[in-house]
């Protein structure tokens, strides 16, 4: 085969990878290399799926072909390399971004390519799942001139659109908004995104401290992972910028224990605190063939391919800041919200158990 011909077809492979996954409405695609030779996975409603198998020989190759779309070393096979590309279903002109991920493995480099959401009708407060009463509390919150924001849960729970979306709330003219994100997930117009960069200095301390002198509004902080981030957060909040960030805990109020692992005191928290939400992402049921779903097997439909699922929806627990240091009041939980939503037709029992309360 000459040289022209087997780029064509490593060109032509990995389009028809990024092709079937953006139909698959997949999240992510997984190129990875074992023994045999190359396994393509894509994660489509949360849950990994296989793509195709290729011969052992193409698997450098098409790692080759990500990293120059991806403007990645690809002399570099030691360490492990992110970068960003473009795919498309029109060739000539791919349109949706992707994260690519290069890590070196026993059997070659794998990729794993995070495809991003592009559509900003997408970011809308009232499509992810948040349920009327939970709306108000986030409204309520985002509304006010300062305060800290939270939003917590596991990695792949959705957060980060979450604050997108309220980012693209309250997105307008008369003001200043900010984020700093590791990395940069979706290009939002209006808003000052600056991506943390530690090899070049631009830690997140670093970035807060420039924007503070950038007259922001509202600043986003990918997320609260040190002492001196939680420090900057609650100073912000309190001189009167509205801060929106996030926490690795298990639920909202397990993020007041964690501020205050990280050298938060009570007082501050008090003082800045507006909302702190918690979520999980949930399969939905299919819309086509719910009606008709049975135990034994779903029925199958052309659009859930029979699996009886179609989608994610989030399942939150929200809290204002009188639920968060007034005991005595009550909010809605994350069981009490997945079982409105399992009421609602939304989801199943089985998929609240399995996927919410792990």
């Amino acid at each position: 085969m000459s040289i022209s011909n087997d780029d064509s077809l490593i060109i032509r492979t990995w389009y028809e990878i990024a092709a079937d996954a953006l139909h698959a409405r997949a999240s992510d695609i997984h190129i990875e290399a074992n023994a045999l030779g190359t396994l393509v996975r894509i994660r489509v409603d949360g849950l990994l799926q296989n793509h195709s198998q290729h011969a052992a020989d193409l698997h450098e190759r098409l790692i080759t072909r990500i990293k120059v779309l991806a403007r990645l070393d690809i002399a570099e096979k030691r360490i492990p390399q992110d970068g960003r590309l473009c795919v498309g279903l029109d060739f000539s002109k791919p349109n949706i971004d992707c994260r690519v991920s290069i890590l070196p493995t026993l059997y070659g480099e794998k990729a794993v390519i995070r495809i991003l959401p592009n559509r900003l009708e997408e970011l809308s407060l009232d499509h992810i799942g948040l349920l009327p009463e939970q709306l108000d509390i986030l409204r309520v919150a985002i509304a006010k001139p300062n305060g800290l924001i939270l939003v917590t849960g596991p990695t792949g729970s959705g957060k980060t659109r979450t604050l997108y979306s309220c980012l693209h709330n309250l997105n307008q003219s008369h003001r200043n908004l900010c984020s700093i994100e590791d990395p940069i997930e979706i290009r939002l117009p209006g808003v000052n995104q600056v991506a943390y960069h530690p090899r070049a200095g631009l830690d997140f301390s670093t970035i807060i401290k420039a924007l503070l002198r950038q007259d922001p509004d509202v600043i986003m902080i990918g997320e609260i992972r040190d002492s001196p981030t939680a420090a900057l957060a609650i100073q912000a909040a309190q001189t009167g910028h509205l801060v929106l960030s996030t926490l690795h805990t298990r639920d909202a109020r397990s993020a007041l224990a964690r501020l205050k692992s990280l050298g938060v005191d009570q007082e501050s928290l008090e003082s800045c605190l507006r909302s702190i939400s918690s979520q999980r992402l949930v399969r939905k049921l299919c819309g086509q063939c719910k009606n008709s779903r049975v135990d034994s097997a779903p029925t199958l439909c052309l659009e859930c391919k029979g699996n009886g699922y179609f989608g994610r929806i989030g399942v939150h627990e929200v809290l204002s800041s009188r639920h968060l240091f007034d005991e005595s009041l009550q909010f809605i939980s994350m069981a009490e919200a997945g079982a409105q939503h399992i009421q609602e037709g939304w989801i199943d029992a089985a998929t609240l158990k399995a996927e919410v309360c792990t």
